[in-house]
């Protein structure tokens, strides 16, 4: 009797967990095979950006910065917080208390809202991923 009442509460953990991925959106994913898309608008020069993953809770960009591309300032009210992970070279991330250069593979902290921008000083394309937890 017990190893039957053991079988069925899996039985019911599993159609649990089921039902609770089924319920969940499917969520929008790429890979760096993902067609970057140009980003338009003032201030915002030699960037693009693909989506690897957007989610309700997460979204996480593949983003390209050109040789002297520019991202104008901005910020994002609808995140937490969010991260910036500079891949293939530094990148200059630019703050209201001034610019710092970010290493590759060095993440950077921002809390959500906070106004920022970015620039690529160098004349080769700076490949970083951005994650926001929103």
């Amino acid at each position: 009797m017990k190893k039957w009442l053991t079988h069925v509460s899996a039985v019911a953990v599993g159609m649990a967990l089921a039902a609770a991925l089924i319920a969940q959106e499917a969520p929008v994913v790429g890979d760096r095979t993902s067609p970057l898309n140009p980003l338009g608008g003032d201030g915002n020069v030699g960037i693009s950006n693909a989506v690897l993953r957007d989610q309700p809770e997460v979204r996480a960009l593949r983003v390209v910065i050109d040789g002297g591309g520019v991202r104008a300032m901005h910020e994002h009210a609808d995140v937490r917080f969010h991260l910036f992970v500079p891949i293939s070279a530094p990148m200059e991330l630019r703050l209201e208390d001034g610019p710092i250069v970010v290493q590759p593979w060095h993440t950077y902290y921002l809390a959500g809202g906070t106004q920022h921008g970015f620039h690529n000083r160098s004349d080769a394309p700076v490949e970083v991923m951005e994650i926001f937890v929103r």
